[in-house]
């Protein structure tokens, strides 16, 4: 009895060591951070849109694959037509692939919504698509009303040639609603000296990061030593770290992207945001 006593009381001991050496190393850590003050700066720098961009779908349809091809291509060289005879100086038409493909018909389709078994037996329409790439630079030297008549024109133009301008609206079932369908996006605004401008908002970041650093060690009574570390801080990426999700949140309201592309883009017309963020540790002396 008297053993398990003592082996109990030593357990105990031991444990009781164990836990006073963990606070005695977490206060070492907490005293060593206590050296430096730790910022988070923000810059941003505005740029109007460089590029218009804009997809157009062509297609050909028939009964026969040769009938959907033959279509297809008259389609196609009406449509290139139709956007070179608007003469617009940086308009560039390119494709972006080809696809073939089958469609049920609109009875097999009834039968499908109604849960009856699909006769596959019966001719299916065969299409033959490809999305063409508008895209339009130079438009920051437009004004608004000048980028907007362009555009209208660009519109028309595939409209009466039977293009498609802006993403595929159509439901993926007849006489379904597909909110995600909704709403036909048409053009995009783009930027394409992203890497500069990022270069430009980060210096604007670290000057936001000093204000702040310079601040706090006045606040604190102290002086604001060298820089100790600096980290950049991706908005976008996912931490459970709540001043992360809130600085992620703070970018998002403000329509901050980052990103690794060349271009960004927005569906405004107006100056998109190029954005940094840094996390700065400063001495304190």
């Amino acid at each position: 009895m008297c053993g398990k006593l003592l082996r109990s009381q030593s357990r105990s001991l031991f444990l009781l060591a164990l836990a006073l050496s963990c606070f005695t190393q977490l206060s070492t850590v907490a005293a060593e951070g206590e050296n430096g003050i730790t910022v988070v700066g923000t810059g941003i720098v505005e740029q109007k849109p460089t590029v218009v961009e804009m997809t157009g779908l062509v297609i050909g349809q028939g009964q026969l694959a040769g009938d959907a091809v033959t279509k297809y291509h008259g389609n196609r060289r009406r449509a290139e037509d139709a956007f070179k005879n608007l003469k617009i100086p940086g308009l560039v038409i390119q494709g972006d692939g080809m696809s073939l493909y089958s469609s049920l018909n609109a009875s097999q389709m009834q039968a499908m919504m109604r849960g009856m078994a699909v006769n596959n037996t019966q001719s299916q329409e065969l299409s033959v698509s490809e999305t063409l790439k508008l895209r339009l630079t130079g438009v920051d030297k437009l004004s608004p009303d000048e980028l907007l008549e362009i555009i209208v024109r660009i519109v028309d133009a595939g409209k009466d040639a039977g293009v498609v301008i802006g993403n595929d609206t159509t439901p993926m079932v007849p006489g379904t609603y597909n909110a995600s369908k909704a709403r036909n996006t048409m053009v995009a605004f783009k930027i394409q000296n992203v890497e500069d401008l990022k270069n430009k908002a980060y210096a604007k970041a670290l000057e936001d990061a000093r204000s702040q650093a310079e601040a706090l060690a006045k606040l604190a009574g102290g002086k604001l030593g060298k820089v100790v570390s600096i980290n950049t801080v991706d908005p976008n990426q996912k931490s459970s770290d709540s001043s992360s999700r809130m600085l992620a949140q703070y970018l998002a309201v403000l329509g901050m992207r980052v990103g690794q592309s060349e271009e960004q883009s927005s569906a405004l017309l107006k100056e998109i945001p190029v954005s940094a963020v840094v996390r700065v540790t400063y001495a304190l002396e």
